[in-house]
């Protein structure tokens, strides 16, 4: 499947200390035999715990909320973007398609639900209370098409607090690679 072979490199990447920051459909290359190559390395990164860091990296609708927050970041970016990905595949149009960063958030949040008070980061310009309070969406309502186990994935990849995000080897794992 396509999915796994993108998460296969991004965990190659990972497994050598490379984020790759910009991951988007635009930057998947499909042959004609399905096979799949991650490309455009011009804003990756070699991963060190010194790594100084931007927050003007990944397209708008692939970045995920702790860049969008400015806040410090890894290798869970690039597990956000293939989310952000896999739920383009089924639904055709962007997951997250906001104009501004503040837009970007509310779109995640109207579909992951908005933090809890007690799991919004401190030392972030941007007040929880600036949000709706929106809770988790099923995203069978978002996106019909993605079968259960798809969805249990697609959350997994999408979590708010990137500790709590699935890496790119343990989504490999995950039984919907075996339906």
């Amino acid at each position: 499947s396509v999915m796994r072979q993108i998460l296969s490199g991004v965990d190659f990447l990972h497994c050598n200390r490379v984020v790759h920051r910009d991951l988007k459909p635009q930057n998947v290359l499909v042959s004609s035999d399905l096979r799949i190559k991650i490309a455009d390395f011009g804003l990756a990164k070699i991963y060190d715990f010194d790594m100084k860091l931007t927050s003007v990296v990944v397209t708008l609708w692939y970045r995920a909320p702790e860049v969008l927050l400015g806040l410090p970041y890894a290798t869970p970016v690039d597990v956000w973007a293939c989310g952000c990905i896999m739920g383009e595949m089924y639904k055709l149009t962007p997951l997250f398609d906001g104009e501004s960063e503040a837009e970007q958030l509310d779109r995640i949040f109207k579909i992951i639900g908005l933090p809890s008070a007690m799991n919004w980061p401190k030392n972030v310009s941007l007040l929880r209370s600036s949000f709706e309070s929106y809770s988790q969406t099923c995203l069978k309502t978002v996106i019909p098409e993605i079968c259960s186990m798809g969805e249990d994935l697609l959350m997994k990849m999408l979590k708010f607090d990137s500790t709590q995000r699935v890496t790119a080897r343990e989504a490999l794992k995950h039984p919907y690679f075996n339906e």
